[in-house]
């Protein structure tokens, strides 16, 4: 879908962390097998709130700032 390229700093990301930290899951909830061995899977409870200004032909987001995460 894109990429989220404002909006995000380093304070955010440590309490992104810290709420992501909190339901760390085993295995992946995906449906498609993914191979990131490095990967930390967590429970789908998190939904980031993004705003755009546009969708490509491509279907991808333009001038998307990162604006939160709620736990839904």
């Amino acid at each position: 879908m894109g990429k989220v390229g404002t909006g995000w700093s380093r304070t955010v990301s440590s309490q992104i962390r810290k709420q992501l930290d909190s339901v760390v899951s085993p295995k992946s909830k995906l449906t498609k097998p993914v191979k990131k061995p490095k990967a930390t899977w967590v429970e789908p409870l998190f939904t980031a709130d993004v705003e755009f200004k546009d969708i490509t032909s491509e279907g991808l987001l333009q001038q998307s700032p990162f604006k939160g995460l709620t736990r839904s």
